[in-house]
């Protein structure tokens, strides 16, 4: 799908970590002007470096997404550079810590809805103003699995993603007359860097390879989806919500 974001413009949240920066990527080799975001301008600075070597024209706007200032931010500098915001991927999340609720403490329950959920509406809003203006964008919420189901071990995260998930079905709604598509992606469990190193071998005991669907999707694949969401090939897809996991999570 090389070509198919030629001259757009596309803000990623969460963009200095695995499925981020592989959907930068993914998007700077189908023609993107990409802007990254994350708190870690150190990381942001050495993903900006791999995406501009292979010839793409990127940035890096450090941002706590969670601070309605440091939002308007984030479109002000990239409006200032690049003069739009034609898609925009909620990808910035974590599920931050695993405790039982009785444990939960407010400060967290805050928090973890502040990363997961309340980011994404401040982006959403910022960003759409600008498309409501401009008559178009995309918008591509990176929920999870963890929304579609139940979450014992943190409900905090699950409860967030499920609100990621209802949000992207009123947006598709409410922003639908101006052109504006929105929707969600709800990987499962996903081949990051950190995640690779405690999953199980490829094979199998006699040596065969593991099946595709029996084995966690990798950043790739996530960062596929984001691409036809984030183009004018979804035109006739909103409000949707996707999910990408192995065979064995379907049970």
């Amino acid at each position: 799908m090389s070509g198919i974001l030629e001259g757009k413009v596309a803000i990623i949240t969460g963009g200095a970590g695995g499925i981020g920066s592989r959907v930068a990527q993914a998007y700077t080799e189908a023609g993107a002007k990409v802007v990254i975001a994350s708190r870690n301008q150190e990381k942001l600075d050495f993903i900006v470096d791999k995406l501009q070597a292979i010839g793409g024209e990127a940035m890096a706007v450090a941002t706590d997404v969670t601070v309605p200032e440091a939002v308007d931010n984030m479109v002000a500098k990239t409006i200032e550079a690049y003069g739009s915001v034609d898609i925009l991927v909620n990808n910035a999340g974590g599920a931050m810590f695993v405790k039982p609720p009785e444990k939960l403490k407010p400060e967290q329950w805050n928090a973890a809805i502040a990363l997961n959920l309340t980011s994404v509406f401040l982006c959403s809003q910022a960003v759409g103003r600008h498309m409501i203006k401009a008559c178009g964008g995309r918008i591509v919420n990176i929920s999870s699995v963890a929304g579609m189901r139940l979450s014992p071990s943190f409900v905090h995260y699950g409860a967030a993603k499920a609100g990621v998930i209802n949000l992207t079905k009123s947006l598709a709604v409410c922003w639908g007359p101006h052109n504006i598509h929105v929707n969600c992606i709800a990987p499962g469990l996903t081949q990051t860097e950190g995640v690779a190193q405690w999953l199980p071998d490829r094979t199998n005991e006699d040596g065969s390879p593991v099946a595709r669907l029996d084995y966690p999707p990798e950043t790739e694949n996530v960062a596929e989806l984001a691409l036809f969401l984030g183009s004018d090939l979804c035109r006739h897809i909103s409000g949707e919500l996707i999910p990408i996991r192995a065979l064995y999570e379907l049970a």
